[in-house]
């Protein structure tokens, strides 16, 4: 097994053609076909079948697959690692962030990329479980994810950025925007971003705080740009972090609700693999991303184009101005 044979066995898995691996790989039909069947040798069974569709893997394949991914991954960050120690520039950052990680991430790019200039950066929304997916197969560096939960076991390693408190919003003219009380929302459709159970989770956590029960009427959306859409022309209610709600990329009809109660705080975490040590690139963003944090702390205000006088907490919770 080399790693020219499963470079040529992930192009075949992921274009389902021997041909058009080729073609990918600037090699001939029969020099694909040839490093397939070497790898098939190598590890005695079929790794792929043909069918009308073109080709698919077998249950051995697929099992392999998910292993070249993580090989080949990882021997681009070894040569993009190394060419990065030798001369602190070029190769790759795949990042996937949420939207609650805009506090941040704007100024934190700025201080990247004055380091790192010759670093291409690729932005990628979290969308849980595709984000965490990818992330386990070496394709995103880390995530900077939104968390609810306390400590939390999924085989990834989590560093905790800051805390930022949550907020109900809904659109301008709601007939329910003059409630003041989860009670009082209580029947009303939600719409959260994330996948099939953070929503769930996030409502019963903000929800069952005040002694209620889950809201019937939840709706999950992968996207706060979807969501917000949906908001903005529809009842429905949804909750996010309360910087969201200065941004500029808000619907202008989009308003926060008054509550006289707190709401559960969002937690924002990086997210990475812990066999797999961060190249210089992903570090420096890393440390660019605590200084940041560090510097609005230490100010009590940020320079980005959202609120100016956001609520932080630091990792062990202590509330900061």
């Amino acid at each position: 097994m080399n790693l020219r044979q499963l470079r040529a066995f992930t192009l075949i898995a992921e274009h389902g053609s021997i041909r058009a691996a080729a073609r990918a790989l600037a090699v001939t039909q029969p020099a694909a076909t040839r490093s397939l069947r070497e790898l098939e040798q190598s590890v005695g069974v079929e790794l792929v079948r043909r069918s009308v569709k073109g080709v698919e893997l077998t249950t051995y394949g697929e099992a392999l697959y998910k292993r070249a991914i993580v090989i080949m991954q990882e021997t681009r960050r070894a040569r993009e690692e190394i060419g990065q120690m030798r001369d602190g520039e070029g190769g790759t950052l795949n990042l996937a962030v949420s939207s609650a990680a805009l506090v941040v991430v704007p100024d934190a790019l700025v201080a990247f990329r004055a380091r790192m200039p010759r670093v291409a950066v690729s932005f990628n929304e979290v969308a849980p479980p595709y984000s965490h997916e990818q992330l386990e197969l070496g394709r995103y560096d880390f995530l900077v994810q939104t968390e609810y939960d306390g400590e939390i076991s999924d085989g990834f390693a989590h560093r905790s950025l800051f805390t930022l408190p949550l907020a109900v919003g809904a659109r301008l003219g709601h007939p329910l925007r003059r409630a003041r009380s989860l009670a009082e929302l209580h029947d009303a459709p939600w719409l959260v971003p994330g996948n099939s159970e953070a929503p769930a989770n996030l409502l019963r956590m903000a929800f069952g705080a005040h002694g209620l029960s889950l809201p019937r009427d939840t709706i999950a959306c992968h996207s706060v740009a979807v969501a917000l859409a949906i908001m903005a022309k529809s009842d429905a209610l949804g909750i996010f972090v309360r910087p969201l709600f200065e941004h500029d990329l808000l619907p202008s009809n989009m308003r926060m609700m008054a509550l006289t109660h707190e709401l559960p705080s969002a937690r924002i975490s990086i997210l990475a693999r812990k066999e797999s040590p961060p190249t210089p690139a992903a570090e420096c963003f890393i440390e660019c991303l605590i200084a940041t944090r560090d510097s609005m702390i230490a100010s009590g205000k940020e320079s980005g184009p959202m609120r100016k006088n956001p609520v932080f907490t630091d990792p062990a919770g202590q509330a900061r101005p």
